[in-house]
């Protein structure tokens, strides 16, 4: 068994997911990207992950879905982060209340600092 930290990255939007990829990757991290909330459910069924970072507006299955499925899976326990353009504060509320730790806006954050926030969650 490895000791490698897993990170499930769910995102529709292919620059954001190949970036927080690379950085992951980077850091020594598997990192596994699913593009739909039905993936990352599949992905949340068949994998414990260290971290997960999800979306809300996805086709399909939003983030709110997957954060209410995360519960039924191995990765209840596991922190979940949402990035997001839907930064106002009735959707990071209904977020957080579904479980998720914190809720960053797209366009308020930098990779360097959702990496950050990953490294600390890891290294705690």
């Amino acid at each position: 068994m490895t000791d490698q930290k897993s990170v499930l990255v769910i995102d529709d939007d292919n620059a954001l997911c190949g970036a927080l990829e690379s950085k992951f990757l980077g850091k020594g991290y598997t990192v596994v990207v699913c593009k739909n909330g039905e993936d990352a459910i599949t992905a949340m069924n068949e994998q414990k992950f260290h971290v997960i970072m999800t979306d809300l507006h996805m086709p399909g299955k939003d983030g709110f879905a997957v954060l209410e499925e995360k519960a039924k899976t191995r990765n209840i326990e596991t922190p979940a982060y949402v990035i997001t353009n839907l930064g106002t504060d009735q959707y990071c509320d209904k977020a957080i209340g579904l479980g998720a730790k914190k809720c960053f806006v797209k366009s308020l954050i930098t990779l360097k600092e959702v990496v950050e926030v990953v490294d600390s969650e890891l290294c705690a």
